[in-house]
């Protein structure tokens, strides 16, 4: 049995991830069990308890957050676990590296010639500390950098970071082009709706770009500009390292670290 930890199935991030690791599992003839965390640490703690307790063969995780609590429990599970999203050096993992997706992000947002630059996400999180990094590199001063969201909100509370991040933009009374870049697609939606409601032209006065490039950037308009992270890619990966993992006797390679970096990259559509 493979249990699977994801922090949001409403994000279809984690929908088409789930739907790919199903059908490894399947082709593979191993059953799965799925959990969702809603963001909650703690929620997040509890279900790696229960499989411990339920001695399944192996696990893959999406953590809710890069420093999640969740790290010393699994230090010491009896079984693999392999990291999906994010990679830790103590722990096999797959993902992209969130601080170049964030870059990424500000080169586009200074091609759009924004003029203040705002992240709406936590304000530890990679990507944000990337965006930030190449703007200060680009001779973009502090004072024109700002992050909104900064609070443990936008796993669990879908609802009050939509509504924060549409009173910022509806409320803002700079005239200075704006570039904003939202932790994921979803809530760069949010921004995009938000800024339609307030007579706002896309991307002349607002230039946005999302992240993990799902198919949200399709169905709105104009259709998002996001950093694009190989879905199906981590999705095999980090099932065919847990697969090795579990094959070839946990005990013995314990120690035995592999970390699988991917690229990102942007994919610039019409925001």
């Amino acid at each position: 049995m493979i249990a699977v930890i994801l922090p949001d199935i409403r994000n279809p991030y984690f929908t088409e991830l789930i739907s790919y690791i199903e059908d490894l599992c399947m082709n593979s003839r191993y059953t799965m069990i799925l959990y969702n965390t809603n963001g909650n640490t703690e929620r997040e703690k509890k279900i790696v308890q229960e499989m411990i307790s339920r001695q399944v063969d192996g696990m893959l995780v999406a953590l809710t957050t890069a420093h999640s609590a969740t790290l010393d429990l699994l230090s010491n599970v009896p079984f693999p676990v392999v990291i999906m999203t994010r990679t830790f050096n103590k722990f096999d993992s797959v993902g992209i590296c969130h601080s170049d997706g964030g870059k990424l992000a500000a080169e586009h947002l200074l091609s759009m010639k924004a003029e203040e630059f705002i992240y709406f996400g936590l304000e530890d999180d990679d990507k944000f500390l990337g965006f930030r990094e190449h703007l200060l590199d680009y001779g973009i001063s502090r004072d024109r950098i700002s992050v909104i969201g900064n609070q443990d909100w936008y796993f669990n509370t879908i609802n009050s970071g939509a509504i924060l991040l549409s009173n910022f933009i509806r409320n803002r009374t700079s005239s200075k082009r704006a570039g904003l870049f939202c932790v994921n697609d979803m809530y760069a939606a949010y921004a995009l709706e938000a800024a339609h409601e307030a007579g706002l032209h896309i991307p002349e006065d607002i230039s946005l770009v999302g992240f993990d490039n799902t198919s949200i950037c399709n169905i709105v308009y104009p259709k998002l500009t996001s950093i694009y992270q190989p879905i199906e890619e981590i999705a095999k990966t980090g099932f065919q390292l847990l697969e090795d993992k579990m094959a070839d006797g946990y005990a013995n390679n314990k120690k035995e670290v592999r970390n699988i970096v991917l690229a990102p990259r942007i994919i610039v559509r019409g925001t």
